[in-house]
Protein backbone atom coordinates (compact mmCIF):
# COMPACT_ATOMS: atom_id res chain seq x y z
CA UNK A 1 0.00 0.00 0.00
CA UNK A 2 2.99 2.37 0.42
CA UNK A 3 4.60 1.39 -2.05
CA UNK A 4 1.21 2.39 -4.04
CA UNK A 5 0.37 5.60 -2.43
CA UNK A 6 4.84 6.55 -3.08
CA UNK A 7 4.43 5.66 -6.79
CA UNK A 8 0.98 7.85 -7.01
CA UNK A 9 3.12 10.96 -5.36
CA UNK A 10 6.12 10.37 -7.84
CA UNK A 11 3.68 10.58 -10.91
CA UNK A 12 1.38 12.94 -9.79
CA UNK A 13 4.25 15.10 -9.18
CA UNK A 14 5.76 14.49 -12.75
CA UNK A 15 2.39 15.40 -14.28
CA UNK A 16 2.35 18.40 -12.27
CA UNK A 17 5.53 19.22 -13.87
CA UNK A 18 5.12 18.67 -17.25
CA UNK A 19 2.04 21.14 -17.21
CA UNK A 20 3.87 23.07 -15.22
CA UNK A 21 6.71 23.46 -17.82
CA UNK A 22 4.55 23.29 -21.14
CA UNK A 23 2.02 26.02 -19.88
CA UNK A 24 -0.66 24.49 -22.22
CA UNK A 25 -0.58 20.57 -22.26
CA UNK A 26 -2.81 17.46 -23.06
CA UNK A 27 -3.36 14.43 -21.22
CA UNK A 28 -2.61 12.60 -24.07
CA UNK A 29 1.01 14.20 -24.56
CA UNK A 30 1.71 14.35 -21.32
CA UNK A 31 1.04 10.23 -21.02
CA UNK A 32 3.53 9.68 -24.32
CA UNK A 33 5.93 11.95 -22.67
CA UNK A 34 6.25 10.27 -19.41
CA UNK A 35 5.40 6.85 -20.79
CA UNK A 36 2.33 6.46 -18.35
CA UNK A 37 -0.68 4.97 -19.08
CA UNK A 38 -3.55 7.11 -20.21
CA UNK A 39 -5.80 5.94 -17.51
CA UNK A 40 -2.99 6.70 -14.74
CA UNK A 41 -2.52 10.17 -16.52
CA UNK A 42 -6.36 10.79 -16.47
CA UNK A 43 -6.83 9.77 -12.67
CA UNK A 44 -4.80 11.92 -11.36
CA UNK A 45 -5.74 14.62 -13.79
CA UNK A 46 -9.05 14.35 -12.33
CA UNK A 47 -8.08 14.85 -8.79
CA UNK A 48 -6.03 18.29 -9.95
CA UNK A 49 -8.99 19.58 -11.77
CA UNK A 50 -11.19 19.15 -8.99
CA UNK A 51 -8.79 20.37 -6.61
CA UNK A 52 -8.23 23.72 -8.77
CA UNK A 53 -4.41 23.41 -8.93
CA UNK A 54 -5.68 22.51 -12.64
CA UNK A 55 -7.69 23.96 -14.94
CA UNK A 56 -8.85 23.05 -18.55
CA UNK A 57 -7.87 25.56 -20.78
CA UNK A 58 -9.33 25.66 -25.17
CA UNK A 59 -9.24 22.91 -27.41
CA UNK A 60 -5.79 22.49 -28.63
CA UNK A 61 -4.82 21.56 -32.46
CA UNK A 62 -6.09 18.23 -33.60
CA UNK A 63 -3.84 15.70 -34.45
CA UNK A 64 -2.20 14.82 -38.22
CA UNK A 65 -5.10 12.23 -38.58
CA UNK A 66 -7.85 14.39 -37.99
CA UNK A 67 -10.41 13.56 -35.40
CA UNK A 68 -11.42 15.36 -31.76
CA UNK A 69 -9.46 18.60 -30.62
CA UNK A 70 -7.36 17.12 -27.36
CA UNK A 71 -8.44 19.81 -24.45
CA UNK A 72 -5.16 21.16 -22.65
CA UNK A 73 -4.45 21.75 -18.93
CA UNK A 74 -3.24 24.27 -17.50
CA UNK A 75 -1.86 25.01 -14.13
CA UNK A 76 -3.91 27.49 -12.05
CA UNK A 77 -1.29 29.83 -11.29
CA UNK A 78 -3.02 31.30 -8.12
CA UNK A 79 -2.69 28.35 -6.30
CA UNK A 80 -0.32 29.65 -4.75
CA UNK A 81 2.97 31.99 -4.76
CA UNK A 82 6.49 31.77 -4.02
CA UNK A 83 9.03 34.91 -2.92
CA UNK A 84 12.15 36.05 -3.77
CA UNK A 85 15.03 37.94 -2.09
CA UNK A 86 18.03 39.52 -2.96
CA UNK A 87 20.29 40.25 0.45
CA UNK A 88 22.66 43.50 -0.32
CA UNK A 89 25.38 44.69 1.97
CA UNK A 90 22.98 47.82 1.47
CA UNK A 91 19.56 46.95 1.19
CA UNK A 92 16.85 44.12 -0.08
CA UNK A 93 14.74 43.26 -2.89
CA UNK A 94 11.31 41.11 -2.35
CA UNK A 95 9.34 40.07 -5.41
CA UNK A 96 6.79 37.77 -5.30
CA UNK A 97 5.56 35.86 -8.27
CA UNK A 98 2.56 33.72 -8.77
CA UNK A 99 3.27 29.74 -9.93
CA UNK A 100 3.43 31.74 -14.18
CA UNK A 101 5.76 34.25 -12.81
CA UNK A 102 3.44 37.13 -12.64
CA UNK A 103 4.63 39.88 -10.55
CA UNK A 104 1.99 39.81 -7.12
CA UNK A 105 4.24 42.68 -5.25
CA UNK A 106 7.91 43.66 -4.93
CA UNK A 107 9.33 46.05 -2.71
CA UNK A 108 12.64 47.43 -2.18
CA UNK A 109 14.15 48.76 1.09
CA UNK A 110 17.43 50.32 2.76
CA UNK A 111 19.14 48.00 5.12
CA UNK A 112 22.47 47.37 6.53
CA UNK A 113 22.84 43.67 6.15
CA UNK A 114 26.41 41.89 6.71
CA UNK A 115 27.83 38.80 8.33
CA UNK A 116 26.83 40.55 11.92
CA UNK A 117 23.32 40.35 11.64
CA UNK A 118 22.44 38.33 8.50
CA UNK A 119 20.30 36.11 10.50
CA UNK A 120 18.43 38.90 12.34
CA UNK A 121 18.36 40.86 8.66
CA UNK A 122 16.24 37.77 7.20
CA UNK A 123 13.51 38.13 9.75
CA UNK A 124 13.36 41.88 10.04
CA UNK A 125 12.81 41.40 5.93
CA UNK A 126 9.99 39.01 6.15
CA UNK A 127 8.33 40.75 8.90
CA UNK A 128 8.60 44.25 6.47
CA UNK A 129 6.54 42.26 3.88
CA UNK A 130 4.13 40.79 6.66
CA UNK A 131 1.22 43.46 5.02
CA UNK A 132 1.63 42.67 1.48
CA UNK A 133 2.24 38.89 2.16
CA UNK A 134 -1.07 38.87 3.94
CA UNK A 135 -3.06 40.28 1.06
CA UNK A 136 -2.65 37.52 -1.31
CA UNK A 137 -5.37 34.58 -0.06
CA UNK A 138 -3.00 31.54 -1.79
CA UNK A 139 -0.27 30.02 0.12
CA UNK A 140 3.17 31.00 0.03
CA UNK A 141 5.10 27.85 -1.19
CA UNK A 142 8.72 28.56 -0.70
CA UNK A 143 11.25 31.43 -0.40
CA UNK A 144 14.80 31.87 -2.66
CA UNK A 145 16.72 34.25 -1.35
CA UNK A 146 20.41 35.35 -3.32
CA UNK A 147 23.16 36.43 -2.36
CA UNK A 148 27.16 37.89 -3.75
CA UNK A 149 29.57 35.38 -2.82
CA UNK A 150 30.50 31.43 -2.84
CA UNK A 151 27.37 29.48 -2.13
CA UNK A 152 26.51 26.24 -1.69
CA UNK A 153 23.07 25.93 -2.80
CA UNK A 154 23.09 22.25 -1.71
CA UNK A 155 23.35 22.43 2.04
CA UNK A 156 22.85 25.78 2.13
CA UNK A 157 26.12 27.16 3.03
CA UNK A 158 27.47 30.83 2.69
CA UNK A 159 31.34 29.43 2.05
CA UNK A 160 32.32 33.39 1.98
CA UNK A 161 31.19 36.45 0.48
CA UNK A 162 33.10 39.85 -0.05
CA UNK A 163 30.33 42.21 0.20
CA UNK A 164 28.62 40.85 2.73
CA UNK A 165 31.82 40.41 4.89
CA UNK A 166 31.12 36.10 5.54
CA UNK A 167 35.05 34.94 6.27
CA UNK A 168 33.78 31.75 7.77
CA UNK A 169 31.07 29.36 6.61
CA UNK A 170 27.55 30.51 7.76
CA UNK A 171 24.91 27.61 7.90
CA UNK A 172 22.31 29.67 6.46
CA UNK A 173 19.96 26.04 6.75
CA UNK A 174 20.15 25.87 10.40
CA UNK A 175 19.73 29.54 11.03
CA UNK A 176 17.19 30.05 8.59
CA UNK A 177 15.91 27.57 6.72
CA UNK A 178 14.50 24.82 9.94
CA UNK A 179 13.24 27.88 11.58
CA UNK A 180 10.32 27.99 8.88
CA UNK A 181 7.53 25.24 7.79
CA UNK A 182 8.04 26.40 3.98
CA UNK A 183 11.40 25.47 1.41
CA UNK A 184 13.74 28.32 1.72
CA UNK A 185 16.47 28.07 -0.76
CA UNK A 186 19.85 30.12 -0.95
CA UNK A 187 21.72 31.00 -4.30
CA UNK A 188 24.65 32.84 -5.45
CA UNK A 189 22.63 36.40 -6.76
CA UNK A 190 24.26 35.31 -10.83
CA UNK A 191 23.05 32.06 -10.49
CA UNK A 192 19.99 33.34 -9.06
CA UNK A 193 19.83 35.48 -12.27
CA UNK A 194 20.19 32.26 -14.61
CA UNK A 195 17.84 30.51 -12.88
CA UNK A 196 15.29 33.37 -13.70
CA UNK A 197 15.86 33.52 -17.76
CA UNK A 198 15.64 29.37 -17.79
CA UNK A 199 12.47 29.15 -15.49
CA UNK A 200 10.49 32.23 -16.89
CA UNK A 201 11.60 31.93 -20.21
CA UNK A 202 11.25 28.09 -20.26
CA UNK A 203 10.11 28.40 -24.04
CA UNK A 204 12.55 29.47 -25.46
CA UNK A 205 14.43 26.22 -24.65
CA UNK A 206 17.31 27.80 -23.91
CA UNK A 207 20.77 26.18 -23.17
CA UNK A 208 23.98 27.45 -23.30
CA UNK A 209 24.32 30.96 -22.02
CA UNK A 210 25.63 33.38 -19.86
CA UNK A 211 24.14 35.94 -17.26
CA UNK A 212 26.31 38.54 -16.04
CA UNK A 213 25.41 40.39 -12.69
CA UNK A 214 26.50 44.03 -12.95
CA UNK A 215 26.04 46.27 -9.93
CA UNK A 216 27.19 49.37 -8.53
CA UNK A 217 27.22 49.29 -4.53
CA UNK A 218 27.05 52.46 -2.35
CA UNK A 219 30.53 52.05 -0.51
CA UNK A 220 31.07 54.53 2.18
CA UNK A 221 34.82 53.58 3.66
CA UNK A 222 37.80 54.76 1.18
CA UNK A 223 39.26 51.33 1.58
CA UNK A 224 36.49 49.59 0.07
CA UNK A 225 36.06 51.81 -3.19
CA UNK A 226 37.56 48.95 -5.09
CA UNK A 227 33.86 47.49 -4.07
CA UNK A 228 32.11 49.74 -5.83
CA UNK A 229 31.79 47.98 -9.03
CA UNK A 230 30.76 44.29 -8.69
CA UNK A 231 29.95 41.40 -11.79
CA UNK A 232 28.90 38.00 -11.36
CA UNK A 233 28.12 35.31 -14.04
CA UNK A 234 25.90 32.75 -13.84
CA UNK A 235 26.76 30.40 -16.10
CA UNK A 236 24.62 27.92 -17.96
CA UNK A 237 25.36 24.79 -20.05
CA UNK A 238 23.53 22.43 -21.71
CA UNK A 239 20.12 23.73 -19.71
CA UNK A 240 21.48 23.68 -16.25
CA UNK A 241 23.36 25.98 -14.21
CA UNK A 242 27.01 24.87 -13.45
CA UNK A 243 28.13 25.04 -10.59
CA UNK A 244 31.95 23.53 -10.96
CA UNK A 245 33.83 22.14 -7.94
CA UNK A 246 33.41 23.57 -4.70
CA UNK A 247 30.74 25.88 -6.07
CA UNK A 248 33.29 28.50 -7.41
CA UNK A 249 32.15 28.77 -10.87
CA UNK A 250 31.23 32.15 -11.72
CA UNK A 251 33.79 34.17 -9.48
CA UNK A 252 35.31 36.72 -11.86
CA UNK A 253 38.41 38.35 -12.20
CA UNK A 254 39.39 40.52 -15.33
CA UNK A 255 42.43 38.91 -17.29
CA UNK A 256 43.40 42.70 -17.48
CA UNK A 257 44.10 42.93 -13.53
CA UNK A 258 47.21 43.26 -11.57
CA UNK A 259 48.25 42.80 -8.40
CA UNK A 260 48.52 46.49 -8.06
CA UNK A 261 44.68 46.15 -8.58
CA UNK A 262 42.81 45.80 -5.28
CA UNK A 263 39.28 45.28 -7.30
CA UNK A 264 37.89 42.58 -10.05
CA UNK A 265 39.32 45.12 -13.15
CA UNK A 266 42.64 46.71 -13.39
CA UNK A 267 40.51 50.22 -12.62
CA UNK A 268 42.76 52.65 -9.85
CA UNK A 269 40.61 54.18 -7.44
CA UNK A 270 40.56 56.98 -8.54
CA UNK A 271 39.03 55.77 -11.93
CA UNK A 272 36.36 53.46 -9.83
CA UNK A 273 35.19 56.98 -8.24
CA UNK A 274 34.49 58.24 -11.37
CA UNK A 275 33.15 55.05 -13.43
CA UNK A 276 29.14 56.84 -13.81
CA UNK A 277 30.70 60.27 -13.60
CA UNK A 278 33.36 60.22 -16.41
CA UNK A 279 32.62 58.46 -19.90
CA UNK A 280 35.81 57.88 -20.70
CA UNK A 281 36.28 56.02 -17.41
CA UNK A 282 32.87 54.15 -17.87
CA UNK A 283 34.02 52.88 -21.98
CA UNK A 284 37.02 51.48 -20.59
CA UNK A 285 35.10 49.77 -17.87
CA UNK A 286 32.94 48.49 -20.40
CA UNK A 287 35.59 47.71 -23.02
CA UNK A 288 37.49 45.49 -20.82
CA UNK A 289 34.26 43.72 -19.33
CA UNK A 290 33.68 42.88 -23.18
CA UNK A 291 37.21 41.54 -24.15
CA UNK A 292 36.90 39.03 -21.03
CA UNK A 293 32.95 37.96 -22.25
CA UNK A 294 33.89 37.79 -25.73
CA UNK A 295 36.49 35.43 -25.04
CA UNK A 296 34.17 33.58 -22.45
CA UNK A 297 31.71 33.81 -25.11
CA UNK A 298 33.26 32.30 -28.37
CA UNK A 299 35.24 29.72 -26.50
CA UNK A 300 32.52 28.20 -25.18
CA UNK A 301 30.09 28.79 -28.20
CA UNK A 302 27.55 30.68 -25.81
CA UNK A 303 24.05 31.54 -27.91
CA UNK A 304 23.19 34.16 -24.96
CA UNK A 305 24.81 36.77 -23.30
CA UNK A 306 21.83 38.36 -20.65
CA UNK A 307 23.09 41.35 -18.95
CA UNK A 308 21.36 42.37 -15.73
CA UNK A 309 21.63 44.79 -12.81
CA UNK A 310 22.93 48.27 -12.92
CA UNK A 311 23.83 47.33 -16.62
CA UNK A 312 20.44 47.97 -17.99
CA UNK A 313 20.54 52.04 -18.15
CA UNK A 314 23.66 51.99 -20.27
CA UNK A 315 22.08 49.19 -22.89
CA UNK A 316 23.24 51.75 -25.88
CA UNK A 317 26.49 51.52 -24.87
CA UNK A 318 27.30 47.61 -23.81
CA UNK A 319 25.54 46.10 -26.41
CA UNK A 320 27.83 48.24 -28.81
CA UNK A 321 30.87 47.64 -27.17
CA UNK A 322 30.13 43.89 -26.43
CA UNK A 323 29.13 43.13 -29.95
CA UNK A 324 32.30 44.97 -31.66
CA UNK A 325 34.82 43.12 -28.84
CA UNK A 326 32.98 39.43 -29.90
CA UNK A 327 33.58 40.12 -33.43
CA UNK A 328 37.21 40.86 -32.86
CA UNK A 329 38.04 37.62 -30.86
CA UNK A 330 36.32 35.58 -33.26
CA UNK A 331 39.01 33.95 -35.84
CA UNK A 332 36.46 32.95 -38.94
CA UNK A 333 34.56 34.71 -41.71
CA UNK A 334 31.26 32.59 -40.64
CA UNK A 335 28.89 34.70 -38.97
CA UNK A 336 28.01 34.68 -35.57
CA UNK A 337 25.01 33.69 -33.52
CA UNK A 338 24.90 35.61 -31.03
CA UNK A 339 22.38 37.32 -28.74
CA UNK A 340 22.59 40.07 -26.25
CA UNK A 341 19.65 40.39 -24.19
CA UNK A 342 18.73 42.30 -20.87
CA UNK A 343 16.77 41.45 -17.92
CA UNK A 344 13.10 42.46 -18.47
CA UNK A 345 13.60 42.91 -14.17
CA UNK A 346 16.19 45.87 -13.86
CA UNK A 347 17.54 45.84 -10.85
CA UNK A 348 15.28 43.50 -9.02
CA UNK A 349 16.83 40.68 -11.53
CA UNK A 350 18.45 38.80 -8.47
CA UNK A 351 14.96 38.82 -6.57
CA UNK A 352 13.20 37.77 -9.59
CA UNK A 353 15.62 35.10 -10.36
CA UNK A 354 15.57 33.61 -7.04
CA UNK A 355 11.58 33.45 -7.27
CA UNK A 356 12.29 31.69 -10.58
CA UNK A 357 14.77 29.32 -8.52
CA UNK A 358 12.37 28.36 -6.22
CA UNK A 359 9.35 27.50 -8.65
CA UNK A 360 12.37 25.07 -10.47
CA UNK A 361 12.90 23.33 -7.34
CA UNK A 362 9.65 22.98 -6.22
CA UNK A 363 8.53 21.41 -9.58
CA UNK A 364 11.94 19.29 -10.03
CA UNK A 365 12.34 17.75 -6.64
CA UNK A 366 9.73 14.83 -5.77
CA UNK A 367 9.80 15.55 -2.03
CA UNK A 368 9.82 18.97 -2.15
CA UNK A 369 6.39 17.82 -4.59
CA UNK A 370 4.78 16.23 -1.94
CA UNK A 371 5.17 19.21 0.54
CA UNK A 372 3.61 21.35 -2.22
CA UNK A 373 0.64 19.61 -2.65
CA UNK A 374 0.30 19.25 0.87
CA UNK A 375 0.52 23.15 1.32
CA UNK A 376 -1.71 23.60 -1.21
CA UNK A 377 -4.22 21.17 1.10
CA UNK A 378 -5.98 19.78 -2.20
CA UNK A 379 -4.34 16.11 -2.60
Amino acid sequence: MATVKRTKIVNTARILREIWFAKNISRIEIARKLKLNKSTVTNIVAELLESDIVFLAEEGEPGPRGGRKPVDLVLNAKSGFVIGIEMRPEAYTVVAVDLDGEVLFSKSEKITISSKNFTESFFEIMERVKIERERNPIPLLGIGVGVSGIVDPDDKVIRRSIPLQFLDEYDFKNKIDTRLNIPVFLENDANCCAWGELVFHRKMNLLNFIFVLLEFRSVKESKHVHEITSVGMGIVIDGKVHYGKNFLSGEFRSIFRSESNKGQFSLSDEEVLLIKKDPKVLHKFFTELGKNLALLVNTFNLSQVFLGGDIEIYRREISEILENEIRANWSYPSLLEREIMFSSMGDKSVAYGAAGMVLSRLFTNTEIDNDLQRQLGKI
